[in-house]
């Protein structure tokens, strides 16, 4: 195990638990109800920083402990405090629905041409045991010309995994320079503008 995570009872409302540097936690599956905690802020981000699809070991108040992996955050917008967290019990000879972070490598040949890439997921969805899971999936794209996009069909495969994100699903694309349109000429605009003015003293 990657670290051990003490829960908690909760008490009190949920601000006073965050202003204490605690964070609401749920805890389901593997066939047992939801249940409620709490988890220290700091534990919690320390993991999610080194490897957010680490399998861990929480250790319930009074029941022993259990291996989870994180399945669900949630993060304040501006200030991306830890506001939630979801763990998912795991039975480590059974396979599990989870996501893995593509990590893109190398610098595509069409942006170094002055294209623009456009990532369009960023995690993908598997089936695996919970010892294949890995914290990113490498994904080479420095092939990757103006106009090419990359789906999930073009992906290696890996023997461990099954993809459940759909084979025709976008991945990233690298799209062209963007190109601004010129002014308009304002020298051929001044003409226009004087044989209008002419033309009001005219009806005049």
């Amino acid at each position: 195990m990657n670290t051990t995570v003490r829960l908690t009872e909760r008490s009190g409302s949920t601000s006073s638990q965050r202003s204490k540097g605690f964070v609401p936690v749920v805890v389901y599956g593997a066939g047992s109800d939801t249940q409620s905690f709490s988890a220290d802020a700091k534990t919690l981000n320390e993991i999610l920083n080194k490897n957010p699809r680490a399998i861990l070991k929480v250790d319930f108040p009074g029941s022993g402990s259990k291996n989870v992996v994180i399945q669900e955050i949630q993060r304040q917008p501006l200030s991306r405090k830890l506001l939630h967290v979801d763990l998912q019990q795991i039975d480590m000879k059974a396979e599990l629905d989870t996501k893995v972070a593509f990590n893109f490598t190398g610098e595509p040949a069409g942006v170094k041409s002055g294209g623009i890439q456009q990532v369009e997921l960023y995690e993908l969805d598997i089936r695996t045991l919970p010892d294949k899971l890995t914290a990113t999936f490498d994904v080479d794209i420095s092939g990757l010309e103006i106009g090419d996009q990359l789906l999930v069909s073009d992906l290696p495969k890996n023997e461990d995994w099954e993809v459940l994100t759909p084979e025709d699903t976008l991945i990233v694309r690298i799209a062209p320079p963007v190109v601004l349109e010129e002014p308009a000429d304002s020298e051929a605009a001044e003409p226009a503008a004087e044989e209008a003015a002419e033309e009001g003293k005219t009806e005049e």
